[in-house]
């Protein structure tokens, strides 16, 4: 078992360095030099707008999951915000995905809830997510010009979703792998309909405020950017995140956007300085938001010792 471990992690750390070489090689291929002039020109007011709306869509995240909480693990929407919050900050500094851990552990230690309640809600958030992108990708080709290979995949991938969540949800006798069949049917373990509902209303307001984020940003940074472009970089970043090599993803964000964006006649250096600003009003700011709300927990700690 010790050598199996020890495998899969040498396999980890060699993946991981070929993807880092192969990024550092594809980034320095970049005309580094245009992209400070690219960021100076931005437009501040849009892009504190972008700031604002990318909050939203964490507040929104963290609701879906409130209401997924509700019917196993009651607790305050606040502390469940706060370490959604927590969470956020956490991924964007480390490798691993600790957030997840972090958000679990904070939650239950504050609310008293059951460690594994709550894991196993931050589980099925996740598959809300999962189903509301899916809707998500399914309506955005309607109204959006999207490149045919794009067009394509968002459909039949958004389509297989939701069939095999609808299988799932409708107890029919589906064939399915054990392993597929447990995750989806976790989807189904909300409560009341009126929760499901509710989570998945916010999930799916995630994702619409993260793809106003994007072209936002990009408005900022004066690109003649249209929503299908924004769409397809908010696409394809999100599935560049599923594997990080670097801290916040820094680094494959930027090459992501590039190669969204660069298919709708936007530069790479301009698609740079767009995955730079876009870090930039979403890393700092929820790492600020989580130290004040933290430093807010100490003091009202504190208050009742010292009276």
């Amino acid at each position: 078992m010790r050598i199996a471990i020890e495998k899969q992690t040498a396999a980890r750390v060699a993946l991981g360095a070929i993807a880092l070489a192969a990024l550092v090689l594809f980034l320095y291929k970049v005309p580094w030099r245009e992209v400070p002039g690219v960021l100076l020109r931005a437009d501040p007011g849009i892009l504190w707008a972008a700031l604002a709306v990318n909050l939203v869509s964490l507040i929104a995240k963290g609701f879906a999951w409130y209401f997924l909480l509700r019917s196993s693990a009651p607790c305050r929407w606040r502390a469940v915000q706060e370490a959604n919050f927590l969470g956020s900050a956490m991924n964007s500094l480390s490798v691993a995905l600790l957030g997840e851990t972090a958000r679990v552990q904070d939650l239950s230690a504050r609310e008293g809830l059951p460690v594994g309640a709550v894991a196993a809600s931050v589980v099925r958030t996740r598959a809300i997510e999962a189903l509301a992108l899916a809707c998500f990708m399914l309506l955005a080709p309607a109204i959006l010009s999207l490149p045919p290979i794009l067009h394509g995949l968002q459909i039949s991938g958004g389509a297989l979703v939701l069939f095999l969540v609808v299988a799932a949800w409708s107890g029919k006798r589906v064939r399915l792998p054990a392993p597929v069949h447990k995750v989806l049917a976790s989807i189904t373990e909300t409560g009341s309909p009126r929760l499901f509902a509710l989570a998945l209303s916010f999930a799916f307001l995630n994702w619409v405020t993260q793809w106003a984020t994007y072209h936002l940003v990009l408005s900022a940074l004066g690109s003649p950017v249209s929503l299908s472009a924004s769409f397809t970089a908010l696409i394809v970043v999100n599935l560049s995140g599923l594997i990080q090599v670097s801290p916040g993803n820094i680094g494959i964000t930027q090459a992501a956007m590039i190669l969204a964006l660069v298919p709708f006649g936007v530069a790479p250096h301009e698609a740079l300085a767009a995955g730079l600003a876009l870090q930039a009003i979403q890393i700092p700011p929820v790492i600020v938001v989580t130290l004040l709300a933290l430093g807010g927990r100490e003091r009202s700690t504190a208050s009742p010792t010292r009276s």
